[in-house]
Parts: structure tokens; sequence; C-alpha cells
């Protein structure tokens, strides 16, 4: 017998400009939320330690913030040689990169009319009433990863500014107009299990208020979840006049910054359940709440 570990490992601070402090909070409070249910040994490290350290010990899980290649690299290597359990998978991680994302959203009816493009490239996306640019490779980094565009000449000129950061290719997404929604969720895609499901209006809009079903925003939410293959994910959703719903992002593992408490704790029980159902480890909990386990023959 032998104290289960567990790694968490930090977002790069390169992907988290002006909430960095937000980020590691949601990690550390989920830390400590499932040593304290459980008694599993959680050790927390940064990227750059991840990246260029060593492991002294193999964890039996690794939740993890971070999202560049080099990482999710080293991820995969050890989730295949060692069979560790990976929150998210690295592949979940890898479809919220934009054209993966609208390969695998793409025939949803949720999803807007988008498309992938070079910066030098022409789109058949109308530009006349408006539309979205969004960096081709990761989720919005900064204010302007996601630029809104009216007109030919806006267009060009958001192009240059994308082509000018070495930025090659953009997703152009047709602008739908109506109420902002953000939403997160906690849920085991592939159980089909939800922990935690929460939205909230989108503060800095003029919101209208327009109705919708929040049963197809949730279904809407968890169907674009599931087909990334998430587990801890959120995103952004539009609320039109005539009550239909667009998801228009997502991404995995937010800050969870207005409701960090409670959702520490769902993230808590998803880890430990997945922990508790992984194939070939038992476990038992001691009055102590000591966590101990024996690998199966």
């Amino acid at each position: 017998m032998k104290k289960i570990n567990v790694l968490g490992i930090f977002r790069e601070k390169s992907h988290s400009p002006q909430r960095e402090s937000d980020d590691e909070a949601i990690l550390k409070k989920t830390a400590l939320e499932l040593a304290e249910i459980s008694g599993i040994n959680v050790n927390l490290m940064q990227p750059e330690e991840f990246l260029n350290g060593s492991i002294d010990v193999l964890p039996l899980m690794i939740f993890y913030m971070c999202e560049e290649v080099p990482c999710l690299a080293k991820l995969r290597t050890l989730g295949m040689e060692t069979g560790c359990v990976l929150v998210n998978t690295v592949e979940s991680v890898e479809n919220t990169f934009r054209e993966n994302m609208l390969n695998l959203l793409a025939d949803k009816p949720f999803f807007p009319r988008s498309e992938m493009m070079s910066v030098t490239g022409s789109v058949s996306v109308d530009s006349s009433r408006g539309c979205w640019l969004k960096r081709g490779d990761f989720h919005a980094i900064n204010k302007d990863d996601v630029v809104f565009a009216k007109g030919e000449h806006k267009f060009g000129q958001a192009l240059s500014r994308f082509s000018a950061r070495g930025i090659t290719r953009v997703m152009v997404q047709e602008h739908i107009p109506g109420d902002i929604i953000k939403f997160y969720c906690i849920r085991d895609s592939r159980a089909s299990r939800t922990f935690w499901f929460k939205w909230f209006y989108h503060r800095e809009q003029d919101l209208k208020g327009f109705d919708f079903s929040e049963h197809l925003l949730m279904d809407s939410c968890l169907d674009a979840g599931d087909s990334m293959g998430l587990d801890i994910y959120g995103g952004d959703a539009i609320v039109t006049s005539d009550s239909r719903i667009f998801i228009i992002d997502v991404n995995a593992w937010p800050s969870f910054a207005l409701f960090r408490e409670e959702a520490a704790g769902f993230i808590a029980q998803l880890l430990e359940t997945k922990l508790v159902e992984h194939p070939g480890i038992r476990f038992r909990l001691s009055e102590g709440h000591q966590t101990v386990l024996n690998l199966s023959a």
C-alpha cells in the first residue's frame, strides 16, 4: 500500500494576462478541496517546473490548466506511458483550438456559421453586416484576439493586425445580435454525468433580457462540451430576440472567478470520482480519512 499522489499544473502566464491570480486561485482551491474530502496528497507545479524538472513520484492523476503545445506533448506522453488520469484530457484541450473546435461543432444547430481563413486569403462571410475575427490557434488570450469588423475596409485592417502579430490563420464567425451569456460546466463527459452547471449574463452589455429555455441552454452547452471531450470548461453563448441560443466559444478550465468557492468543491468531487472509478485501482478510505490504494492484479 502507498499513498496516492496527484499533481496539479498552473496555466502558462502568457495565457492568462491580467488573470494570473484568478487562474492560480481556482487551482489552489481545488487542490485544498480535494485533499480535504479525500486525504489525497496533492502537489502543484508551474508549467516551467513541469517541463524542465523531474517528477519524483509519478502521480495517478494530473489536473491542469496549461495549454501550450510543449506541456500538452509531455502530458500526452506521461498519460500513455504511465496510465495516469489526465483532467482535462490532452485531446479535449486541443479541441478548444479554433480549427479543431470548428471541425467538431460546425454542424451543430447552436454554432454560428464560421470558417477558417488565411490572413492573406478571402472569405465568403459577408462583412458588410459585421462579423467576428478570432485568432485561429488558441482561444482568446487578450482583447486583440477577438475583433469585430464591419465592412471590407475594417475587415482588411483586422486581418493586417493579426498578420503583424504573427497569427497566420483566423476564424471568421457571423455576428449574432442578442444577450451575451457566460456559462461554466463541471462534468464527466464520458459518463454523461453533470456535477455542476452555471450560467450568468455578461456584465458589459446593453442587456435586453430576451426569453429563453434554460434547459435548452444547458443541453446545448453540454452537447458542445461532450463533443469536444471536455470535463471542466466554460464559454459564451448568445440568446436572440426570438429565443434562439448560439454557443459562440468554449474553453478548457476557466478561472471561475465569480464562483470560485462553489466551483472548486465540485471540481474536487469530479476528480475524486475519476480516481475512484479508474480501472485497475481499488481505493479504501480509513476512519482517519487516509487515502491508500491497492494495485489490482
